[in-house]
């Protein structure tokens, strides 16, 4: 996992992510887990480059590496969504997940990184 490409819609919160920022890659088939861990690699910028086969205008990027994690380590967010802060209504958890991009808290990344074995220190 590397590259974040994100439509107009998230800019305000893309402009402020700094290289060193912290990453937590999420997937929603079905059940939503947390799949990886990493951090971004640059700062916001804008490129114009096609990345995609289907149509669509992704300019807002931010490069990031975040390694998979096992299967056994990644975790059901169902499991510790009434622990996120960022999650403000949990009647309508979803749409915090679907946004593509939400800044989390510092408490919500080492809650994560308790909760896969990972230290936070070391990301």
């Amino acid at each position: 996992m590397q590259k974040g490409t994100f439509g107009l819609a998230r800019k305000h919160i893309l402009g402020s992510v700094s290289k060193g920022d912290a990453v937590v890659c999420c997937a929603g088939k079905g059940d939503w887990k947390i799949i990886g861990l990493g951090s971004t690699v640059t700062d916001y910028y804008l490129d114009d480059t096609k990345v995609f086969l289907k149509e669509g205008f992704f300019p807002d990027r931010f490069d990031f590496k975040a390694d998979k994690l096992p299967k056994n380590q990644e975790i059901d967010i169902m499991s510790i969504i009434d622990q996120l802060s960022f999650v403000k209504n949990l009647a309508y958890w979803a749409v915090f997940f679907r946004n593509g991009i939400v800044r989390i808290s510092k408490r919500d990344w080492e809650l994560i990184c308790e909760q896969t074995s990972h230290s936070p220190a070391n990301r």
